[in-house]
């Protein structure tokens, strides 16, 4: 991915705009140091499928997201995938935070789910900032303990909650989010959030199927007539 440098143009004002719109807490902070790393990031794109990070890498630079989502994920001995955590406008990637605060490869992969655009630090300047500004110190540790959090629940339910429901659980909260009757999803795609294979998952579908839970198409999954999915509204 190729990166732009971040010159003081419209576009760049908009950017550093966008910055403080999804990370309050960084326009407060006026220490000089500060805003001489702020004026060396750079602004950078990539489209969407595009392998960010791979397993093993070295982590050259730390990443605020402006626009797009990143899925990262780990891979299984035996080929499946499993998503730890997804990176949205204004999250910080724990990976990337490990990986330069330890000097460590990246424990996992990341790869765009949509177009995105983000604002590149350096390492240098990633450690610099952690020394220079107590706010950007706070935002990193808070979105470090926010973020650990989230992945405890997600192993819990792992851990303790039958997969039917879980995949249950999944179907709800992408239909709600989608606001439609019918999600453009594949079997491999609901496989790789669970930590599962996709045979396991066809079966399982089929299992909603018949109890009305779902109607399966090719390459889509409509709600079906009870709507009867956990986190699924049904006003």
């Amino acid at each position: 991915m190729e990166n732009k440098p971040l010159l003081k143009s419209d576009a760049s004002i908009s950017a550093h705009s966008q910055l403080y719109k999804l990370y309050p807490e960084l326009e407060g902070e006026h220490n000089p140091e500060w805003i001489a790393i702020l004026d060396r990031v750079q602004l950078a794109e990539g489209c969407s499928n595009t392998i960010l990070a791979a397993t093993g890498s070295l982590c050259m630079g730390f990443m605020l997201l402006l626009d797009g989502t990143i899925r990262v994920y780990q891979d299984a001995d035996d080929g499946r995938e499993t998503t730890l955590y997804r990176i949205n406008p204004g999250d910080i990637c724990l990976m990337s935070l490990n990986s330069l605060l330890h000097n460590k490869p990246f424990r996992a992969n990341a790869k765009a789910e949509s177009n995105v655009r983000m604002l590149m630090m350096s390492a240098p300047d990633f450690h610099k900032a952690m020394g220079a500004s107590e706010i950007f110190r706070t935002l990193m540790l808070t979105s470090l303990v926010d973020t650990m959090c989230s992945m405890v629940g997600s192993f819990y339910d792992t851990a303790f909650e039958p997969l039917d429901m879980r995949l249950a659980c999944l179907l709800g909260r992408l239909f709600e989010r989608s606001g439609t009757d019918a999600l453009t999803i594949t079997h491999q795609e609901l496989s790789q959030e669970l930590g599962t294979s996709r045979e396991v998952i066809s079966r399982l579908l089929k299992k909603l199927e018949l109890q009305q839970c779902v109607v399966l198409k090719r390459g889509q999954i409509l709600i079906g007539d009870n709507k009867n999915l956990p986190g699924l509204s049904t006003e």
